[in-house]
């Protein structure tokens, strides 16, 4: 998988590849931010992959692009900053959101910055 450099570039690629629904949290579910009748329960989706950034002067700009495939074959991308829903969501979506699960593709956390050679 492909590490990307912006939130945009990423979300461009993700719509590519058919991710077209936005979703925000709702205490213990995920909607459609265009319609509000498409609701997901946590145990209607998966996270195919997720995308880390962090801002390039502020560590507080940290957002996470999270790649979802609901069980009714709906495909979309829900962008979190750091800590922002922590208190706005139940801890079954917070657990369905945790990466750590060995199908979730990890390829897209950050990177780690290369050292630069030391000065002669």
């Amino acid at each position: 998988m492909e590490h990307f450099t912006t939130l945009t570039e990423a979300m461009e690629n993700l719509r590519g590849r058919g991710y077209t629904v936005d979703f925000a949290p709702a205490k213990d579910f995920l909607k459609a931010t265009t319609d509000d009748n498409i609701k997901l329960k946590s145990d209607e989706f998966e996270v195919d992959e997720f995308h880390r950034f962090e801002g390039t002067s502020d560590p507080g700009d940290e957002m996470t692009l999270y790649a979802i495939s609901a069980t009714n074959g709906m495909k979309g991308v829900f962008v979190s900053a750091q800590g922002t829903y922590s208190n706005e969501v139940s801890p079954e979506l917070m657990a369905k959101l945790n990466v750590s699960h060995p199908n979730v593709n990890t390829e897209g956390a950050v990177q780690p910055i290369n050292s630069l050679p030391a000065s002669q």
